[in-house]
């Protein structure tokens, strides 16, 4: 029996299930078809009782993807999981005004002087603004804080799990294994268990993909108390031969197949351990592992000419990729690694978030954003004007010029051929400038020239620092801005040629992407670089292969970064490890690559 012939049965005796579906199995061909399996033999029920089907996804990309192939389907209600939060939760304002008090309550405890108690008293509705964090006072529940309010409602309101129930009959959940543990609990715990007669809930994912902290990753403890049936599929349409050979020798509940009809292709696989180094010493580790890192890059650099000698291509656009564990390492390859470092400092791990996802008012002001509702870059930023420029596309600059609100109060502006003579200079000087001076000169420039207008988020940043310090008595805030005046001060100083390597990797221009970004994607050849030494604190490959990790959590974040990582590969995967493994891994990685090669990097070729 196929794993949609098992999900078929079991619809048909209304039992939810967990469909765990490895990489490349083609698990949201198996969702559509689900889909399309309920509109045909439930939609004449469905529509009599006003219901729809529900298809949670975890990211607005996956979304837009999945109303696509339902053709916009009215009898599907296709929603990303904090929008159907929201959907569920927001006719019952009163209730969501206890819990959001509640919430501040909470939090006022924790922090006394920043949360002020009885909200209750001062909001009056609740509503969600799609930010990360909440804003109390004016009652508008941000991003994080939703999932935790939805799940505390489903369980306190009886009333709520039955509507939801009657409204949605089947809800299907797309990457399960990033799913919020609170949203399951919500579904299961107390839609389900309430609900069960009426409504049945289908989770497809993979374990072995969860790369997100914040996911559930497992539904074990449900599958084992029959809450839901398991069903796994088994295929693999994606990889080669001896790729899947190795995903099946690193995973253990899953063996994947590559099915009959599908083109065998054997590919290869390829793991290189960097044993040139010295012996590292007992103490002084740090300046050890700084004092090697030329000869780690003389070691990358060794296996991508190889690589490029046998016919990979690292070039824009290409089918190949380097998929690299640490955003510092990919900033550094790309050359924008000063300015990760200025963010790094100022954000740590929220840097990310800041810098690469363009969160931040001067990175969005430079090069624009994802909007996160749509998953559509918005193309506001000032290297998306000189793309415009360069590629001779004069309607979307003249577009972008007006829209930007430069030089407003000339009338007529642009309209006049002298405007345009007078913009193209403008713009033409600022191709150079941009090459070869500094954040500050750019910013400046722009600005001075009438170019693009200050958003209303940097000047906001730019009157929060332009304060006297010594005249603030709240340490703790006189402390905040200090660092935004240092934070400033430095990213005004770097070469803006670093905002235009980053430009670049937003737009998948460069050959280098982070492991976190490339679930989902595959490419023709994957170069894997992994290295111990980059982020200790999360990662270690040596303990996740030689079974030495004490950490839980460190184990399974590194476990499945490698198997996603790995499994991105169509035809070739070649993994190089940057820091030495120990004789212990090494014979553990003999075993999973006994179909491929390892070796070392003086004996690679």
């Amino acid at each position: 029996m196929t794993a949609f012939e098992s999900i078929i049965n079991l619809i048909g005796q209304n039992k939810s299930f967990v469909l765990e579906a490895g990489a490349g199995s083609g698990k949201t061909y198996t969702l559509i078809q689900t889909i399309n399996h309920l509109i045909e033999n439930k939609g004449t029920v469905l529509k009599k009782k006003n219901q729809r089907i529900v298809c949670i996804t975890y990211t607005n990309v996956a979304k837009n993807e999945i109303i696509e192939r339902l053709e916009h389907n009215p009898m599907v209600l296709v929603s990303t999981i904090h929008e159907f939060m929201w959907e569920c939760i927001k006719p019952f304002n009163k209730q969501l005004v206890i819990e959001f008090d509640a919430l501040n309550t909470a939090l006022h405890q924790e922090k006394p002087e920043k949360f002020q108690p009885n909200l209750k008293d001062r909001i009056s509705r609740v509503e969600y603004n799609d930010r990360k964090y909440s804003d109390f006072e004016s009652g508008k529940v941000g991003h994080d804080d939703l999932i935790l309010i939805s799940k505390n409602m489903f369980q306190n309101y009886t009333l709520l799990t039955s509507i939801v129930a009657d409204k949605y009959p089947y809800i299907l959940v797309d990457e399960y294994q990033d799913t919020a543990i609170e949203t399951t609990e919500a579904l299961l715990n107390s839609l389900h268990e309430r609900e069960k007669q009426k409504i049945l809930i289908g989770f497809y994912g993979d374990s072995y993909q969860k790369i997100y902290d914040t996911g559930v990753g497992s539904l074990n403890s449900y599958i084992e108390k029959d809450q839901v049936t398991l069903i796994t599929k088994k295929e693999n349409y994606r990889s080669s031969v001896n790729v899947v050979k190795l995903l099946n020798n690193v995973r253990t509940n899953i063996k994947q197949e590559i099915p009959d009809d599908v083109e065998k292709i054997d590919g290869s696989v390829v793991f290189i351990n960097c044993d040139n180094y010295p012996e590292p010493p007992k103490k002084g580790i740090t300046e050890y592992e700084k004092s090697i890192l030329p000869q780690k890059n003389t070691n990358y650099d060794t296996v991508i000419n190889k690589l490029e000698a046998k016919g990979w291509v690292f070039t824009e656009g290409s089918e190949d990729k380097i998929l690299i564990i640490a955003n510092s390492r990919v900033a550094e390859r790309a050359k924008f690694g000063s300015l990760y470092k200025v963010f790094s400092n100022r954000f740590g791990e929220g840097a990310n978030e800041a810098l690469l996802k363009r969160e931040n008012p001067f990175v969005s002001f430079f090069l624009g954003y994802v909007d996160k509702k749509t998953s559509i870059e918005r193309e506001i930023g000032l290297e998306h004007l000189i793309s415009f420029f360069c590629s001779s596309d004069f309607n979307s600059v003249m577009r972008f010029l007006k829209q930007s609100n430069a030089d407003p109060n000339v009338p007529g502006y642009l309209r006049k051929h002298e405007d345009k003579i007078a913009i193209t200079s403008k713009l033409k000087e600022l191709i150079d400038i941009r090459e070869t001076k500094t954040v500050e000169d750019v910013f400046k420039y722009v600005t001075e020239k009438g170019i693009v207008s200050v958003t209303q988020s940097v000047m906001r940043f730019l009157d929060k620092i332009s304060v006297n310090t010594a005249e603030i008595e709240d340490e703790e805030v006189k402390a905040k801005i200090e660092k935004d005046i240092t934070f400033y001060k430095s990213l005004m100083s770097l070469p803006y040629l670093e905002f235009i390597n980053l430009f670049k990797h937003t737009q998948n221009e460069t050959v280098f992407s982070t492991k976190h970004g490339t679930k989902g994607e595959e490419y023709r050849n994957v170069l894997v670089v992994i290295d111990d030494t980059s982020w200790k604190q999360n990662y270690n490959f040596q303990n996740f292969i030689n079974a030495t990790e004490e950490r839980a959590d460190r184990l399974l974040r590194t476990k499945n970064l490698f198997y996603v990582s790995c499994s991105r590969a169509k035809e070739n995967l070649v993994i190089l490890s940057l820091s030495k493994m120990d004789d212990s891994a090494m014979n553990v990685i003999a075993g999973w690559f006994s179909d491929g090669t390892v070796t070392t990097i003086t004996d690679f070729n």
